[in-house]
């Protein structure tokens, strides 16, 4: 969203280029997607996550801060441990389950992590992260002979998927809240970089599939 552009409702933000024409990641975008989800339900975010997800991951987040409308943040500032991340990692690995509990939908998990757009970053962030693509608010990338998907966070936050390796990767780190420019960027590189740079070091096994 543009700074200072504080809109008087949600869809009097202007679109940056016609639907399907162009991938360019919207912070904006990923919030609207909680507030339709929000709408659809009839519940706030917290509340639907504190009745259909959370405690079926054995999960207790955090602070979930608010926007000027008072909905629950989609697409950040969601205060949750290392521990939790990785449950709800390890529930993308597994297909939608958890302890045998099928939590979300295994057909929704598949689309989810699917590559809808190439080359949706082409900022160069280090050698191991190559091709990245964009699911369903998750990423892909290639990382030596590796393919993972991960969600990505403010800051660097990660949860990284290596499916052959039955693996969830986390990483937690300071959100650097309000700060924009390299310098913050330097940092968050440096997390991200931690992530590709271990799963790019990883031998491939026999018959994994790189995609």
């Amino acid at each position: 969203m543009y700074a200072g552009f504080r809109p008087s409702n949600l869809l009097d933000v202007p679109l940056n280029a016609d639907p399907g024409a162009k991938c360019e990641y919207s912070n904006f975008t990923s919030h609207m997607v909680g507030v339709v989800a929000a709408r659809a339900s009839g519940m706030d975010l917290k509340t639907l996550g504190e009745t259909h997800l959370f405690p079926k991951i054995d999960s207790e987040p955090g602070e979930w801060i608010t926007d000027w409308e008072g909905n629950y943040n989609g697409h950040a500032d969601l205060h949750m441990s290392a521990r939790d991340m990785a449950k709800f990692g390890l529930m993308y690995l597994q297909d939608g389950r958890y302890k045998g509990q099928q939590v979300l939908s295994a057909e929704w998990v598949k689309e989810s992590l699917k590559t809808h757009s190439e080359n949706a970053w082409t900022i160069k962030i280090g050698k191991n992260f190559r091709d990245m693509g964009y699911g369903f608010q998750w990423w892909s990338a290639n990382a030596g002979d590796h393919h993972f998907h991960f969600a990505w966070g403010h800051g660097g936050q990660m949860i990284a998927l290596l499916k052959e390796y039955n693996m969830v990767v986390v990483v937690i780190a300071d959100p650097l809240h309000g700060q924009h420019g390299s310098k913050p960027w330097k940092y968050e590189k440096q997390n991200l970089n931690l992530v590709g740079d271990f799963i790019g070091g990883l031998p491939v096994l026999e018959g994994e599939n790189r995609e």
